[in-house]
């Protein structure tokens, strides 16, 4: 959600007060905005959120967008009032729209616009009721409030050759702390400059408000590497306070099933068989199922399908054949499901006289994390080897249970015969931070099966070469062939 929320407030500033042909082919211009963002912080982390735009230049853009405005009045059709009400409607629906698809839960909206008939700008108040806008994490017993000094410019897409126009914004965020809270940490100062564009952050507090202000000015034409450049480093987004009462969490859970079976031949010939279950949050689990609709199932299941095999390829496997299937389309409620089947040679790793399969059970989970988890995530890897008939497992992993604030990761090993059932399940709760994850994890990144066959069919391993390429893990080849669909 604090990505699209920045995107959001990015947006806010584009086109709050201009149409999509706003640019004058002739002259470059500089769209200059004074923008406050002020949060009153209630006891339950609801709050009462005011954003105030003030459009001040280019001047003739002004009275472009003031002259539509008062257009509507032209021939009787509207009174002066019911042509600035419309505008302020239609203001007022694309706030809404921006700040739901964010995940911003809205009461009692109201947009109310100044200027239009004096022409000097236009300004534009934005008031409501958002619920649960600062999280209380039990994880640290704090709550956590985000706001964004770049406005959204440090993650927003921008085109190779920039914008073709500039950028100058004086933003201010000021947050008012509920009563008893105690002020924990607030962003701090910030300067970065690139050419004539620049970014700096300042902030203060007194008593229980907080105050940041920032200031961005972006050249016209400044590229993707300006971007970067100008806000890249900056990561300080988080007002962090206490308060002598709990909260109540309010967050989704992540929940993936992954199964791999490996039926192993005599001959060394492999059958994979991958199985993902997408099971939660069920709202991203739609949302894939429908994009797999709208691109074509068939062209989604070829696509992953061929990176599969690249992937396979990558690790020095033949493939001699595969297929997948996407279950679950048709059902709301249902796991997504794919569902994939592979012939294989050279799939393992052949040394010094046996075979050698390496896997990662923490399922990449240990550096994943790159900010406090905003989802309750319970991840299962359910790996099977069958051996054929002669074979024989030499070396298999041990049982692990691990504990860290609640954090957990199991590995349960059975072997029946020919044989081996590992189940590895990696638990995060809801706000871990990444570096307790990753203490939890970090010495268990690796897992290893060694394993003979028959002598007579001992020789399916891979060649000298094929050694050097041969250590990805089954759940990394995974996690290559349906990153595509991990959009979260």
């Amino acid at each position: 959600m604090k990505r699209v929320l920045a995107v959001i407030f990015a947006a806010i500033l584009l086109a709050s007060f201009v149409g999509p042909g706003f640019v004058s082919a002739e002259e470059v211009q500089v769209y200059k905005q004074d923008f406050t963002f002020k949060i009153i912080l209630l006891p339950n982390g609801s709050a009462n959120i005011t954003m105030t735009s003030v459009w001040l230049g280019p001047k003739e853009e002004i009275d472009k967008q003031i002259e539509s405005i008062l257009n509507e009045t032209q021939n009787g059709n509207m009174t002066l009032e019911e042509a600035i009400k419309k505008f302020e409607q239609e203001q007022l629906a694309r706030y809404i729209q921006g700040l739901t698809q964010a995940g911003v839960k809205l009461v009692n909206e109201s947009m109310k616009s100044y200027g239009i008939e004096e022409g000097n700008n236009i300004t534009l108040v934005f008031n409501t009721i958002a619920l649960d806008y600062a999280r209380y994490y039990s994880y640290d017993h704090y709550w956590e409030l985000w706001v964004d000094p770049t406005r959204g410019y440090g993650s927003m897409m921008v085109p190779d050759t920039g914008f073709p126009f500039g950028i100058e914004a004086n933003n201010t965020f000021i947050v008012v702390l509920p009563p008893n809270a105690t002020l924990l940490s607030y962003p701090k100062p910030f300067v970065k400059q690139y050419n004539q564009s620049r970014f700096e952050v300042e902030s203060s507090a007194d008593g229980n408000t907080v105050v940041v202000r920032s200031y961005i000015y972006l050249e016209p034409w400044l590229t993707p590497d300006g971007y970067k450049a100008l806000f890249g480093d900056y990561n300080d987004y988080y007002i962090r306070y206490k308060t002598p009462y709990e909260g109540v969490e309010h967050y989704e859970k992540s929940i993936t099933n992954e199964y791999v079976t490996l039926d192993i031949y005599a001959n060394g010939t492999v059958r994979l068989h991958m199985k993902d279950e997408y099971v939660e949050p069920l709202r991203d689990v739609i949302a894939r199922k429908a994009e797999i609709v709208s691109y074509g199932v068939q062209n989604v299941t070829e696509y992953i399908l061929r990176t599969y095999s690249l992937a396979l390829g990558y690790q020095g496997a033949i493939v001699d054949g595969g297929k997948v299937t996407i279950l679950g389309l048709n059902e709301t409620t249902a796991p997504l499901v794919i569902d994939a089947e592979y012939t294989l040679r050279n799939f393992t790793r052949y040394e010094n006289g046996s075979y050698v399969y390496t896997f990662d059970p923490t399922l990449g989970m240990a550096d994943s994390l790159t900010s406090r988890s905003e989802y309750e995530v319970n991840n299962t890897l359910y790996l099977t080897l069958n051996l054929s008939d002669g074979g024989d497992f030499l070396e298999i992993p041990s049982n692990i249970s691990r504990e860290l604030k609640g954090n957990r990761f199991t590995m349960t090993v059975v072997r029946e015969g020919n044989t081996l059932k590992i189940t590895s399940n990696v638990y995060i709760r809801y706000g871990a931070q990444p570096e307790d994850v990753k203490a939890l994890l970090a010495n268990y990144t690796s897992a290893t099966v060694r394993y003979t066959l028959p002598a007579e069919g001992a020789n399916g391993g891979m060649s000298d070469t094929q050694k050097m390429v041969a250590a990805i893990a089954a759940v990394l080849i995974i996690a290559l062939a349906i990153a595509f669909w991990k959009k979260r």
